[in-house]
């Protein structure tokens, strides 16, 4: 993404994998929020709301490798994989903001504003918290990174659709799909508590 720069230098995504100049993401990296003292129930039952946003990403996700599956099998065209990509909300999202919530929330009706600008910056009051919000944030550079390379695999099959630009599509995808996915479990299991203690709108 020009001109952003990352936020965790010291927490990059271990690079591994076989995507050229893509981070991704590995576990053994990522910090950990502390427990927040006094923390209850009803307030980590607040938090566990922002997986509820994840599951429609999610979902978006499972009917773009229904179509792709398709594809490839034969049976769907190069075109049916795009217009299921085109209609992603959060593809659109990183198009148009480059931030992994984007502008979902206001889609949804939801008052919440972009993650980077709005959310974690009112969470950074809990010290702790700060490496796991600098390296959310550097996942989210990852991952649209894999969008950008996502459309262009998209862009390259349409022009000529053979085998090879299938099978990157296809390992692009997969990609996308598990850092999305695992990216979407660190975030929900980190800002569990602070959603809720500090009154954060989901």
């Amino acid at each position: 993404m020009p001109g952003r720069s990352n936020p965790a230098a010291s927490a990059e995504p271990t690079k591994v994998g076989g995507i050229e100049g893509i981070a991704f993401l590995d576990d053994a990296t990522r910090p950990t929020a502390p427990p927040i003292p006094g923390a209850t129930e009803a307030q980590r039952a607040h938090g566990r709301r922002l997986g509820l946003y994840h599951r429609y990403h999610l979902d978006e996700i499972a009917g773009v490798r229904h179509a792709l599956d398709r594809f490839l099998s034969g049976l769907g065209t190069a075109g049916d994989v795009a217009d299921s990509l085109a209609t992603m909300t959060m593809i659109e999202n990183y198009r148009n903001f480059g931030n992994l919530c984007g502008r979902q929330c206001q889609l949804l009706e939801m008052h919440h504003t972009i993650e980077d600008q709005s959310l974690f910056p009112r969470l950074r009051r809990n010290e702790g918290l700060r490496p796991v919000l600098d390296r959310l944030s550097a996942e989210h550079v990852t991952i649209h990174a894999l969008s950008e390379r996502l459309q262009m695999a998209l862009r390259a099959i349409a022009l000529d659709p053979a085998a090879e630009a299938a099978a990157s599509l296809a390992e692009i995808f997969e990609m996308f799909a598990r850092t999305v996915a695992s990216h979407f479990g660190y975030e929900e299991r980190q800002l569990e508590e602070a959603l809720g203690v500090y009154r954060i709108e989901l």
